[in-house]
């Protein structure tokens, strides 16, 4: 009965060696992604953000899929190892299993969740240059809106307008 149960909790590392591997690799696909994104943000590719945002929708349908997996593969595995409720993490459900793997199983499981916290920080910036350039193009919108005041302003030619056309005004100092 004990060969049995090695066997059992060997082939369960191994499946959960794998589910780890498959979504390292998605995660490297999503950070792959995100540098895309961001380099065409830089260079203001408009046309290549639709087949970006669609590789990063199947990218992430993926991750869903794994998470679904890794998440019941983590309860079964749960209930094998009689781990209560409240504790069923994959760290102590590994702690409490008895194998030469569990350590390094927990350190590929650490280096996803570093590599998780680095592609979310990732997005943060890619969103963040977004929000500055949306709040650029408002601003520079806000400015084309703008009533010219009556003769203190410059037209394209250079002379002085009393009807400016909006977006090109540079104000008279002095």
């Amino acid at each position: 009965m004990g060969r049995l149960s090695i066997v059992n909790i060997s082939s369960s590392l191994d499946q959960l060696i794998d589910l780890l591997a498959r979504e390292s690799a998605q995660c490297e696909l999503l950070a792959h992604n995100i540098r895309q994104e961001r380099d065409a943000i830089k260079r203001m590719a408009l046309d290549e953000f639709l087949s970006i945002n669609q590789a990063r929708v199947s990218i992430l349908e993926s991750l869903s899929g794994l998470k679904k997996e890794f998440d019941a593969f983590v309860r079964d595995l749960a209930v094998t190892q009689d781990v209560p409720e409240t504790g069923r993490t994959l760290t102590n459900i590994l702690q409490r299993m008895k194998s030469t793997q569990t350590h390094a199983i927990l350190q590929q499981y650490e280096r996803l969740a570093e590599r998780v916290r680095a592609v979310q920080q990732d997005i943060a910036v890619n969103q963040v240059l977004v929000k500055n350039i949306q709040s650029f193009l408002v601003r520079a919108l806000e400015a084309h809106r703008q009533p010219a005041p009556g003769s203190d302003v410059y037209s394209t030619l250079g002379g002085r307008n009393a009807g400016a056309m909006p977006a090109t005004l540079i104000r008279r100092r002095g």
